[in-house]
């Protein structure tokens, strides 16, 4: 019968099986390119990685909550564009009816931009009125058409709240993006009221103007650029925000680099490196294998020997 001794068997194969877990081990670092699977595994390095983790996740936070700001921008961008548009229109048409001095179909084209110019100031975003001032259940400009346009004052045009929405964007700065319908149209709607109640007041806008009616359009081309130079600035603003949020949005991310590559330092492994230890634990684990079976056929007289 083969023998061999408690003390050198017990040995060989403490070896093996320290061999193997070693490879096991580095095997798992190359395949997940990690130190370790979680943070008790870095030892010392712990707290350190935990803090960086801890700033990149709300630096995340802050870069989500910027797009989300910049997304919103945009189409508050986009509706301004079509409300100062609208304005713009009208003078256009205004103008056009002054070099004809004909105010044929007058009306009805302001109507269409009327709609425009209100379409602009109720748009939607996200289900919520972007310039409704934190009153979300109703349009904030309460008349969508220029026909229905009949109450007296403009201050009861709109039906938005006050609240001007303001946005976290990174841990330093807050903005406020918020604009409300009645700030941004109250010009606008009383211009569009003045023409509606002109024309109701000379049974309409038709045929050729007189004296009056040419004096009294070409005021009011006057007013509508006026108006539309006021959305203009009113649309700048808003891309002075969206300048902001990008500029932010790209130090975030800058950030979020940073803190990746000093996470990565303390936790990512050293390929070239770890494929020299995988070898060398191959080599060690093919020779505590080869002890222990010499082990296995050493006899008695072997040892006796």
């Amino acid at each position: 019968m083969r023998v061999s001794t408690g003390q050198m068997w017990d040995s060989a194969l403490f070896n093996l099986l320290q061999a193997q877990s070693r490879h096991a081990d580095i095997n798992k670092q190359i395949g997940t390119e990690k130190i370790a699977t979680d943070i008790g595994g870095y030892g010392r390095q712990s707290e350190v990685i935990a803090n960086y983790q801890a700033s990149a996740k709300t630096v995340e936070n802050y870069k989500n909550l910027a797009v989300s700001v910049g997304d919103r921008l945009d189409v508050q961008n986009l509706a301004l564009e079509q409300t100062g548009e609208a304005l713009l229109s009208v003078r256009d048409s205004l103008m056009d009816a002054l070099a004809t001095d004909n105010l044929d179909n007058l009306m009805s084209t302001l109507e269409s931009h009327y709609m425009a110019f209100a379409g602009g100031l109720n748009t939607q975003y996200q289900g919520q009125y972007l310039f409704g001032g934190g009153q979300d259940t109703n349009a904030p400009l309460a008349f969508g058409t220029l026909s229905s346009l009949e109450t007296p004052a403009v201050a009861d045009t709109f039906v938005n709240g006050s609240v001007k929405k303001v946005s976290k964007i990174d841990p330093t700065t807050s903005l406020q993006t918020g604009m409300l319908a009645s700030d941004l149209g109250s010009e606008g709607v009383e211009l569009f009221r003045q023409m509606k109640t002109f024309a109701d007041a000379n049974g309409g806008l038709s045929g050729q103007m007189d004296g009056a009616m040419r004096t009294f359009i070409q005021d009011r081309v006057a007013d509508f650029t006026r108006a539309y130079d006021n959305m203009v600035q009113a649309t700048a603003l808003n891309g002075s925000y969206q300048a902001k949020v990008e500029k932010t949005i790209t130090a975030l991310d800058n950030q979020s680099l940073t803190l990746t590559g000093l996470i990565g330092d303390k936790t990512d492994v050293d390929l070239p490196e770890a494929y020299v230890r995988l070898e060398q634990a191959d080599l060690a684990i093919q020779a505590s294998a080869q002890i222990v079976a010499n082990l296995k056929s050493t006899t008695l007289l072997d040892l006796l020997r």
